[in-house]
């Protein structure tokens, strides 16, 4: 089985293996098992400040690796974003699963509320939150290690443990019968 992933940053991938590796359905392809990562555009410009956006860059970087003809039996995007629910800010990862037949679905990670310093930040300032995050943490690339989450919450929520989650969420309606009642 070949499963593409649109990004190469390590704790994203690790989170899709980990999900991949505990996914009952998919145990009798754990020999056979194949990744293709390919580092894919999301064709939006800023950081998503709502779940609709991180939904959609999550979207448009699996159907990217479909443009590039890439073959696979899956093609993952994955993203992280904000959004506001009664009024707070919140952040979370988002993967979209697409199989070569064209079913899809998205699955969620936990979302983590977003400080209030780093709110203004992102939504009055205008700012990315990688820099902002490099800024407060002195760390210039903290989206390849535990990410903003993990320094948030003590690394008790990590960027792998993120999206291992979300994997877990979106592959289960493709083989889950309740799922095609």
């Amino acid at each position: 089985m070949k499963i593409a992933i649109g990004t190469e940053r390590a704790p994203k991938v690790d989170g899709i293996k980990a999900g991949v590796a505990a996914c009952p359905y998919l145990v009798d392809f754990a020999d056979s098992m194949e990744y293709i990562l390919k580092s894919v555009s999301s064709d939006i410009a800023s950081m998503p400040l709502s779940i609709e956006e991180t939904m959609k860059w999550a979207q448009n970087r699996a159907q990217n690796l479909i443009k590039e003809g890439i073959d696979a039996d899956y093609y993952i995007g994955i993203e992280w974003g904000t959004t506001d629910v009664l009024g707070k800010k919140y952040l979370g990862g988002v993967v979209y699963i697409q199989n070569k037949s064209g079913e899809w679905h998205f699955g969620f990670s936990p979302h983590m509320e977003v400080p209030e310093f780093v709110e203004h930040k992102l939504y009055w300032e205008g700012l990315e939150l990688g820099p902002i995050m490099a800024e407060l943490s002195g760390k210039t690339d903290i989206r390849s290690e535990n990410g903003s989450m993990g320094a948030w919450s003590a690394d008790m929520l990590t960027r792998r443990d993120e999206f291992e989650s979300a994997f877990k969420a979106a592959i289960s309606p493709f083989y889950n019968p309740y799922f095609k009642l």
